[in-house]
């Protein structure tokens, strides 16, 4: 009874898309999250600020750079339209961190081929490589990449202990979230909701 109650209020909020599933999630029979629940913590081993600030940047870095070469790799002019656009996300979030941070921004970053939330680049366009991208497969990707990064950046937030870092990981849930908004908006506008 608790889903149907949130839903209810959801609605009652003005979001129109809202569904009650039957059962609730004990009858629930679609995708499950699996893995261990420290994936991409490891690259976070000290609290020293700047290492965390660095590794950050570098993950975004990552992610720009995956979403420039699948735009290379790809044919439909639509979809590297799209991919383009993220990439340009993704730029602008980089400049709003070194805008942030100056200090830390002005030290060379070191180049890496983890993308936020602890993914391997070269896994994602193997992947990509062996079959035709569409915009589905796009959206899909980037809303498990930055759905990782929201959640890698709020488990480190939760068992960070130096303030300065701690206060870091939680802008980065909110620019994930802000992430996660754009690729949502992205995905209704696909598909006509």
């Amino acid at each position: 009874m608790r889903s149907k109650a949130a839903a209810q209020l959801l609605l009652a909020d003005g979001f129109p898309h809202i569904y009650n599933m039957s059962g609730g999630i004990i009858a629930y029979d679609g995708g499950k999250a699996v893995g261990d629940e420290n994936f991409g913590m490891e690259f976070f081993v000290t609290g020293n600020f700047s290492d965390v600030f660095r590794m950050s940047y570098a993950m975004e870095e990552g992610l720009q750079q995956l979403y420039l070469i699948l735009e290379e790799l790809c044919d439909d002019q639509e979809i590297k339209t799209l991919l383009a656009r993220l990439a340009k996300f993704e730029e602008g979030h980089k400049a709003k961190l070194k805008s942030l941070f100056p200090d830390i921004a002005a030290e060379e970053q070191a180049g890496t081929d983890i993308l936020e939330g602890g993914f391997d680049r070269q896994q994602i366009i193997d992947h990509f490589q062996s079959r035709i991208m569409d915009r589905d497969d796009v959206i899909q990707l980037g809303m498990m990449l930055e759905t990782q990064a929201f959640d890698l950046y709020s488990r480190l937030a939760a068992k960070e202990e130096n303030a300065e870092s701690k206060a870091f990981f939680e802008f980065m849930v909110g620019e994930e979230k802000q992430h996660l908004h754009f690729l949502s908006n992205e995905y209704d506008r696909v598909t006509g909701y």
